[in-house]
């Protein structure tokens, strides 16, 4: 049976900043290992915990125990009970009690105080199951994706390779969680294997996301969304200096990326990927509107669709979004077959849209969508939820009558306070319906 290392990371080498501690490689495989030791029973781990480090060290401590850790979508009691029911033998491990779940919680406290240093690497077999990463479900139903070790671990090289940071120690801050594909692959499994440091907190506010960054020492570098880094741009003090800035999760606009480059000293890079294949390609959006695939991957054309495939994948993933493919490799997304309407013989893609909306001046987050079909079976008109706190509909409706054909201005046009987005910056397909049928008056 092959085994894979744990990670690549000399052990005196930094790999965490807990409440301002320096955690070494050494001292973090000494945690994970009392934690594995520690933990009762043989199933599955639901690693709930919200501390960075601690999350890391409880995905570790599965990993060493040969067990697998289940990914929610979110941290709420009902989901988790839901997945509980499917799977009664989990472990929960959660450094915050979770109140109203119906299962025991354990607190890895005692592990992550454990100050002894590790020896030797803990060598992971390849083909051990590591996650079930169920998606937040954005585009619709949840669903369940299995991530193999020998595919986080090379994944996590390719990452490292392809947009990692540099060789110099870079300290990170995220904005999403760990739960996350995007955050699990940046700011848990890319400290394991490329000289990063992580900060161990997950800043919200840009207030919180400043200071998080102005505390450590550069190079430093954000992995954030599009909504998180729209809230920081738009934040009226001072900008901190950020080497690098990652997005992915969404479309980040090539204007938001120059006004956080100019703003921050940055180098803005957007990600592009997927729960099943992971992070596959790169570009720098003020720059070029093109996608450059990692080395690793090879993109085949099936039908309308591309395949993309890569030695560490278990098998080929059908990529859900629509690619323009150049001679040279390098390709544009022109969005999905769900993202796709069609009014009045006109075709537009709701994340075209969408950014349309979302460049206007004031307008602080906000979606246009198909709402659902009426009792009757008919669809209404694209609707649109908008946070403008100083902004009407009329402005909204007037700014967007210049950016988009009048048979996808969106009615109703509804002012929000906020969008029911999940830690990761995604906008569930259920949680916006609930939120659309719940607001009765459209304002303007």
């Amino acid at each position: 049976m092959k085994h894979l290392p744990l990670l690549t990371r000399r052990l005196d080498e930094l790999i965490a900043l807990r409440d301002g501690e320096a955690v070494t490689a050494g001292r973090f495989i000494a945690q994970s290992l009392s934690l594995a030791g520690a933990m009762p029973g043989a199933g599955a781990v639901v690693n709930l915990c919200q501390d960075r480090h601690a999350f890391s060290v409880a995905l570790a401590a599965a990993l060493c125990a040969g067990r697998s850790t289940l990914l929610p979508a979110n941290r709420l009691p009902a989901t988790i009970d839901d997945l509980l029911r499917e799977r009664p033998d989990s472990l929960v491990i959660s450094d915050q009690r979770i109140e109203g779940l119906g299962h025991p919680q354990m607190d890895p406290s005692a592990a992550l105080a454990v100050g002894a240093q590790a020896d030797a690497v803990p060598q992971i077999p390849a083909d051990l199951l590591a996650a079930e990463v169920f998606t937040s479900g954005s585009t619709g139903s949840a669903t369940r994706v299995i991530k193999f070790w020998r595919t986080l671990h090379d994944s996590s090289l390719i990452n490292a390779a392809e947009y990692g940071p540099g060789p110099a120690l870079t300290h990170l801050v995220a904005t999403v969680p760990p739960q996350h594909m995007w955050g699990l692959e940046t700011s848990v499994l890319l400290p394991w294997f490329a000289p990063v440091t992580i900060n161990s907190g997950q800043p919200f506010f840009a207030a919180d996301i400043i200071q998080a960054l102005s505390a450590l020492p550069r190079p430093r570098a954000l992995v954030s969304t599009p909504v998180h880094l729209r809230n920081l741009a738009e934040h009226p003090d001072s900008l901190v200096e950020v080497d690098r800035i990652y997005s992915a999760t969404a479309p980040l606009s090539a204007r938001l990326a120059a006004s956080l480059e100019d703003r921050c000293s940055a180098r803005v890079t957007e990600v592009y990927g997927c729960s099943e294949a992971g992070c596959l390609a790169w570009r720098e959006p003020v720059r070029e509107t093109r996608w450059r695939l990692f080395q690793a991957f090879k993109l085949d054309q099936v039908g309308v669709r591309y395949r993309v495939d890569a030695n560490h994948l278990p098998e080929a993933v059908i990529l859900m979004d629509r690619l323009e493919v150049d001679t040279d490799g390098r390709f544009r997304l022109t969005g999905r077959d769900s993202d796709l309407v069609n009014i009045a013989g006109k075709r537009a893609s709701l994340a075209d849209l969408t950014q349309a909306l979302l460049d206007i001046d004031g307008v602080m987050d906000g979606v246009i969508f198909q709402p659902p079909e009426t009792g009757d079976g008919r669809v209404s008109r694209l609707a649109a939820l908008v946070v403008a706190p100083r902004l009407s509909a009329a402005d909204i409706r007037r700014a967007l009558s210049r950016r988009i054909d009048p048979a996808f201005m969106p009615r109703p046009l509804r002012l929000v306070p906020e969008l029911p987005r999940a830690e990761s910056g995604k906008l569930p397909r259920h949680s916006l319906v609930r939120l659309y049928e719940r607001v009765c008056e459209p304002v303007g």
